[in-house]
């Protein structure tokens, strides 16, 4: 599919039309054995050297606004170019605060407001440092993620619905704050109003979903690929996929998800211990909802944003983090053991 999506423009702007698949094929190959490491590291090891792990990814957050060094594309800061790979540290630093929580949660549940306060203070202190690069899909992605990890690691019903009424008020601050954001959430309500504006890129993604009906267009027979959708192999590949593979194609691509999503949530309830748990939880909770947020965002359920399909968009860095990812799932998956549920404890740890 990314060849599909990207050869014509990489042919136009790189003249080699296999520029992201050689990309993207290097990323798969380092990521088997980022995989293969995920699979084999010590999970206890994670667990000690938590705020290590988050202070780095602290560090590399802050490091893309150095000049020279962060490299900004389309009015965002986002990446760190080393010359021979340019990586996203937000796509490393979501999955450090789930090994942080993981571990915080584990050693003092957030049944208690002051055992909330280090959690919170660290999930926000990343969030504040994405949204000034910005990048709000993210900031939404590691918000929500932290809490339902809290959640599941034994917050109370009560401190969830004060987080959710302070979260509810501060995102219409945060979509207001920025003009580009206000025009995005306008053209997400009407995108003909400016068709060849910020409605666009929506518009062009209804067109490809549309045209590909049923059963598709055919492989490699995309016609919003030819410069009309913008990043057609990265943040709306999907929409390349509903062209040419049609609603069955689509439909087989989320019952993948869901199944990768499902495992992922099993293994969390068959993990040995409540702090491989809650890092099962939160690793499938970041590929759950990065996947929910990109279909709905080519489909028009929610306002534009750009934020990449888990395993399928270009990008090696990310590819490599997800495998990464991957290989933790399998080495908290315990082998044929029964079920033990470690979250939203009340006293006991298991039942």
């Amino acid at each position: 599919m990314i060849y599909s999506a990207s050869s014509y423009s990489a042919e136009l702007q790189f003249g080699d039309g296999f520029f992201y698949v050689k990309k993207q094929a290097l990323g798969f190959i380092v990521g088997l054995l980022m995989l293969f490491a995920g699979a084999r590291i010590k999970i206890d090891l994670l667990k000690k050297l938590r705020w290590v792990i988050y202070g780095v990814s602290m560090v590399l957050l802050a490091v893309v606004f150095i000049p020279g060094v962060g490299q900004t594309s389309y009015g965002a800061t986002r990446w760190i170019n080393l010359g021979f790979i340019t990586f996203q540290p937000s796509e490393i630093a979501k999955f450090a605060l789930v090994i942080l929580l993981a571990g915080e949660c584990d050693a003092r549940p957030p049944n208690k407001i002051k055992n909330l306060i280090i959690p919170v203070v660290s999930g926000i202190s990343m969030c504040v440092l994405i949204m000034l690069e910005p990048n709000m899909s993210i900031t939404m992605c590691v918000a929500m993620v932290l809490v339902i990890m809290l959640f599941l690691g034994g917050m109370k019903k009560g401190h969830l619905g004060v987080m959710g009424a302070i979260g509810a008020s501060v995102v219409p601050i945060l979509v207001l704050s920025e003009p580009y954001r206000v025009k995005r959430l306008l053209a997400f309500l009407n995108p003909w109003a400016s068709p060849k504006g910020e409605g666009y890129q929506l518009i062009q993604s209804y067109y490809a979903l549309g045209s590909g009906g049923l059963f598709g267009v055919g492989l490699f027979k995309s016609r919003q690929k030819y410069l009309f959708l913008p990043f057609a192999e990265s943040d709306f590949i999907f929409s390349v996929i509903g062209e040419e593979l049609g609603l069955i194609g689509s439909l087989a691509v989320i019952v993948v998800f869901f199944v990768l999503i499902l495992s992922g949530f099993v293994t969390a309830m068959r993990a040995e211990d409540k702090f491989k748990s809650l890092l099962a939880v939160g690793c499938t909770a970041v590929i759950a909802i990065q996947t929910l947020l990109n279909i709905a965002v080519v489909s028009g359920i929610v306002p534009p944003t750009g934020l990449p399909l888990p395993y399928v968009s270009a990008g090696g860095s990310s590819l490599m983090v997800f495998m990464f990812v991957s290989g933790l799932l399998i080495n908290v998956a315990p082998k044929d053991k029964p079920f033990n549920i470690h979250l939203r404890p009340i006293k006991k740890h298991t039942m």
